[in-house]
């Protein structure tokens, strides 16, 4: 099976969720963190500037984390991450959507409140789009 293309970051947590999905369906993919350097192929796939956007084997194009795994879940079905028990399926699904909505409000709130944490997440944010970044 050839590889997918998934473009994103360290710091954005619906890129890590999506690759997290990918590592555990065990799907062959290439991990492409989003820089200055990497942002004509970027731009030539999004249809909007974020982040994570996965580049298909047959080069269809996704964005934003959740549909991307709801159509990969459709296309590789097992091992399922969704339970099997309808009222545990809604309460997944339920957390997943609490999760990326409010989530991300305490992460923002981390990542930004205390001058120490600006310090270190503007200097993680600028080395990672310098292409300094890790996997």
């Amino acid at each position: 099976m050839a590889a997918y293309r998934v473009f994103g970051s360290e710091n954005s947590p619906y890129s890590v969720k999506v690759r997290s999905y990918f590592r555990f369906k065990g799907l062959p993919h290439q991990w492409v963190v989003r820089t200055g350097k990497g942002a004509q192929e970027f731009q030539r796939y999004a249809k909007l500037p974020l982040i994570p956007l996965v580049l298909s084997p047959t080069g269809q194009v996704s964005q934003d984390s959740t549909p991307i795994l709801e159509a990969l879940e459709a296309d590789h079905p097992q091992p399922s991450i969704h339970p099997q028990d309808g009222s545990l399926r809604f309460l997944s699904e339920l957390l997943e959507e609490f999760g990326d909505e409010w989530g991300n409000k305490w992460m923002f709130h981390f990542r930004w409140a205390r001058e120490i944490d600006i310090s270190a997440a503007s200097q993680r944010l600028a080395r990672e789009f310098v292409g300094e970044g890790s996997e």
